[in-house]
């Protein structure tokens, strides 16, 4: 239980206001119970935010053998000398975890990245006259996306702005869109992290994504936004993982994402789905689901490789955003838009 908020001038005010209320035959005792609620409210409100903020600013870390506490950088747990290098210390990603419970830290992250581009685009929309309303539950004005990161095999290939296959993963073509993803991403990303890890998860996110969009931009015109080609690569990678792991648990598993598959391939007969980056998502997914490891890593050597991997694609994503904010408008220079 939260300690009770000591007075302060604000506590003065509304009592005052509450003898007031009294003295006219009001009911001021009823204002001095709401203003205390509300205050017992804040303050816990305020004992959470810093109980989340520590917890992401703790300098040790827990193994998961014996439960000791040991300091963020150890590689070896003191107690019982199981491996730690894989073991996360307290970081953003706990804060994340945090603020949306029950979902992973990666997952989190990757939906804060979509909403932030999403505001943005919103933002851009609106102030520049080109679109508002409810237009923008279905579609964002096609120079709103292109100069986001939207991305279509005449700039991708001929234009050589080969970044656009990677920025169009994280930019939704509408809140509609922005909405399902979303609910998709709270769905499949804790799973995929629990089974695979971070760096896993990551890697195969953004790999089933860029092939995704590749399929689509090499033999499609139209531009193409959204993560959806990176979703379908998890559902196909765990129903290859349900199909290689074979246990009553895997078994639920790959019949939830079988059933998940086949709502994706009915969204991808709506006029205006990519259906090709859905499926070449999905074809990504399930190959890597053969070849990806699950569980721990199995060494040291094995975790630094899949760090190595993951935060050369953080890089590999923040160059494609820095060339989207440099060269995003290029294109409308470039043919008199």
């Amino acid at each position: 239980m939260s300690e009770e908020p000591k007075p302060d001038l604000l506590d003065g005010l509304v009592d005052g206001i509450a003898k007031a209320l009294d003295a006219l035959g009001l009911n001021g005792g009823r204002l001095r119970w709401q203003w205390r609620r509300k205050r017992r409210e804040w303050n816990e409100a305020r004992v959470r935010n810093s109980v989340m903020m520590r917890s992401a600013k703790a300098k040790h870390k827990m193994c998961r053998s014996c439960r000791a506490l040991m300091p963020r950088d150890a590689t070896t747990c003191p107690e019982c000398d199981a491996d730690m290098s894989t073991v996360r210390a307290p970081s953003a990603g706990r804060l994340l975890s945090n603020i949306f419970p029950g979902v992973t830290g990666t997952t989190s992250l990757l939906l804060l990245v979509n909403c932030v581009l999403f505001v943005l685009m919103t933002m851009n929309a609106i102030t520049s006259g080109s679109g508002g309303g409810m237009s923008l539950l279905f579609s964002f004005p096609w120079e709103v996306s292109v100069r986001y990161g939207s991305g279509s095999g005449l700039l991708a290939f001929a234009d050589g702005e080969w970044w656009r296959v990677i920025t169009a993963m994280f930019l939704h073509g509408g809140l509609v869109h922005f909405g399902f993803n979303s609910m998709a991403l709270l769905s499949l990303g804790p799973i995929m992290e629990s089974e695979y890890g971070t760096e896993r998860f990551w890697v195969v996110y953004l790999a089933s994504g860029i092939v995704g969009n590749l399929a689509h931009m090499a033999t499609s015109g139209p531009g193409v936004v959204g993560a959806s080609g990176a979703l379908c690569g998890l559902i196909g990678l765990l129903i290859a993982f349900g199909t290689r792991v074979r246990t009553q648990a895997t078994a639920h598993l790959k019949s939830a994402m079988i059933r998940f598959a086949f709502i994706m391939v009915v969204i991808s007969l709506i006029p205006g789905v990519s259906w090709k980056a859905h499926f070449g998502g999905f074809a990504c997914g399930y190959l890597l689901g053969w070849i990806v490891p699950n569980g721990q890593f199995r060494s040291k050597a094995q975790a630094t490789f899949w760090q190595l991997v993951s935060l050369a694609g953080v890089i590999l994503v923040l160059y494609c955003f820095y060339e989207i904010s440099v060269h995003g408008a290029d294109v409308f220079e470039r043919y008199g838009i």
